[in-house]
């Protein structure tokens, strides 16, 4: 996906490499469709689907990019994608 796309979009911001576009509870567990911003080609950004358990520290996430398709493993589009989600439920909190 174009990141210009992704940017009309979005929730939440973090600089301009991660652009959260939906939080939303299912069951026990938290689930953020996020877009982040590739260092190669810096007008793609790859989809990153989250899902937190509140409260610890355990996740999983599915990143669309080819690293890792071909490791399996979290990648660092997860890990960005992370931090800023741990960013903007913070902002949310002090809101509520």
């Amino acid at each position: 996906m174009l990141c210009r796309e992704a940017a009309r979009r979005v929730v939440y911001s973090h600089g301009n490499e991660v652009y959260i576009h939906s939080v939303e509870r299912r069951g026990g567990w938290l689930v953020a469709v996020c877009y982040v911003r590739s260092e190669s080609s810096r007008d793609k950004c790859y989809q990153v689907v989250l899902k937190l358990r509140p409260g610890t520290r355990y996740f999983t996430g599915h990143c669309d990019c080819p690293d890792f398709k071909y490791r399996g493993g979290p990648c660092k589009h997860i890990v960005k994608a992370k931090v800023a989600l741990r960013e903007y439920l913070k902002i949310a909190k002090r809101v509520e």
